[in-house]
């Protein structure tokens, strides 16, 4: 008879081995083989280009992960060509840049289906369009649309995302669509975002510039933890966010702290914010806190304190740290 510890070994075994496949990198040519639209590879700058849409489909893969490739460290870019949407995501290993010729027409994207991840019973967060498990990870000029999972994933990796929509157009609040957590030193800049869950995540040093974020249901803009994520700080430049909806049960607020202990730095050096419906915080637990400054700014919302907010919030706005829906001080306007 197996011993308790002979049985864990096995277990552990045989999930290592059902793993495998859907965990290890797949080659170039297995990619080409298994993609049914037109792909071709310049080995000698290692070079892989998507010439028309298709579909990725590695049919070896159990259901949820056959449209994922795990992208062989030989690949150093993957280019999306202009009116070109490649049905997939893309999991890589060592520095990638994955770049589209054209913003809005060289699309990556998911699946029409809602709650995709609870169908299918998986963690979103290891399904993503993107995810970076090594290296640095550059994706560009391009479209997101309907991730499996999250959007970009840096699992503490570095991401350095430009030029780029991210969106979520199926509706409803499971699709678990999340945004962009990036690494230490990660940075994001010229992206529009209109995605229905946590947008930026604060769970490591970053910088956001020159973004736009449209609060759809379920919408949470910037995003400090699930978790313990640690003592952080996002730098943001000239940020925007519209729209008139966002997490109901977060009330709507543009920074949310859901559960863990830590002090976020968040820093605002300019942004217009424009949701009657919204609130500026919610921290839910008492060992949440908010240090940082928002300065250039032209802030108008619902409220301050979402309903659920138990920690504490010192951000400066605007020089004060009194609790208002409206500020203003944009200048050169």
């Amino acid at each position: 008879m197996f011993t308790r510890i002979q049985k864990i070994v096995s277990v552990l075994f045989l999930a290592s081995v059902l793993l495998l496949p859907a965990m290890r990198a797949q080659t170039v040519e297995a990619l080409i083989e298994n993609y049914s639209g037109k792909a071709v590879w310049d080995k000698t700058d290692g070079e892989l280009t998507f010439a028309t849409a298709g579909v990725i489909t590695f049919e070896n893969k159990g259901p949820s992960t056959r449209h994922f490739w795990n992208v062989p460290k030989e690949v150093r870019t993957i280019t999306i060509e202009a009116d070109v949407r490649v049905i997939g995501a893309f999991h890589t290993r060592a520095d990638c840049t994955i770049r589209g010729k054209h913003r809005m027409t060289s699309m990556v994207y998911g699946t029409d289906i809602r709650s995709w991840a609870r169908e299918y019973g998986v963690k979103a967060f290891r399904h993503c369009q993107f995810q970076n498990f090594g290296g640095v990870l550059t994706i560009k000029n391009l479209t997101s649309l309907n991730p499996f999972g999250f959007h970009v994933r840096g699992e503490g990796n570095v991401v350095m995302v430009s030029d780029c929509d991210f969106r979520d157009n199926r509706g409803g609040s499971g699709n678990h669509s999340d945004g962009i957590e990036g690494g230490d030193g990660s940075v994001i800049e010229t992206c529009y975002f209109e995605t229905g869950d946590d947008v930026i995540k604060v769970y490591n040093d970053l910088t956001v510039r020159d973004c736009t974020i449209n609060m759809v249901q379920n919408a949470v803009p910037i995003q400090l933890g699930w978790s313990d994520t640690g003592d952080d700080t996002a730098n943001f430049y000239n940020l925007t966010i519209i729209g008139d909806d966002g997490r109901a049960n977060d009330s709507n607020a543009i920074i949310v702290g859901r559960r863990g202990n830590y002090t976020k730095t968040i820093n605002i050096y300019g942004c217009k914010i424009q949701n009657p419906n919204a609130t500026w915080v919610s921290l839910r637990e008492e060992g949440m806190i908010v240090e940082g400054e928002v300065t250039n700014a032209e802030i108008s919302i619902g409220q301050y304190r979402a309903k659920r907010h138990a920690g504490n919030s010192n951000l400066s706005i605007c020089g004060s740290r009194e609790e208002k829906s409206e500020y203003s001080c944009r200048s050169g306007e």
